[in-house]
């Protein structure tokens, strides 16, 4: 197992115990990531659509430390706090993702940082099994 970046730090100070992002046996596992600012300060300004973007925009920060994007992405798994935020959502994800988009499952789930909109939590493959 290979963390790919250090433990995370809220923006109260408070330490996760989690890593951001795991490597191992071909694949690397993303915990969930919110819509925070790229410095980590706390969520960004708008709506789901600016921290849907946020939150991929950090999955793919941490698929770089890995040498991968977004397209090596097979499987997100998501959650709204807002049903009626899907299709908002549905649009940005499309935006990033294009034609082929990965394997995905999203849940309607209250979050625990005050304030955000969505989660979202990758597999990406590092090496092809096929």
């Amino acid at each position: 197992m290979h963390p790919l970046a250090p433990p995370l730090t809220l923006p109260n100070g408070v330490a996760v115990p989690l890593s951001p992002a795991i490597q191992t046996g071909g694949l690397v596992f993303v915990s969930g990531q919110l819509g925070f600012c790229a410095d980590g300060s706390g969520l960004v300004a708008g709506g789901i659509r600016e921290q849907t973007g946020a939150a991929l925009d950090n999955i793919e920060r941490l698929l770089n430390e890995a040498d991968l994007s977004l397209e090596n992405i097979v499987k997100i798994t998501g959650w709204l706090t807002r049903p009626e935020d899907f299709s908002e959502f549905n649009a940005v994800y499309a935006e990033r993702f294009g034609a082929v988009p990965p394997a995905r499952s999203m849940v309607v789930s209250q979050l625990l940082i005050p304030g955000a909109l969505v989660e979202l939590e990758a597999i990406a493959e590092v090496e092809s099994f096929t």
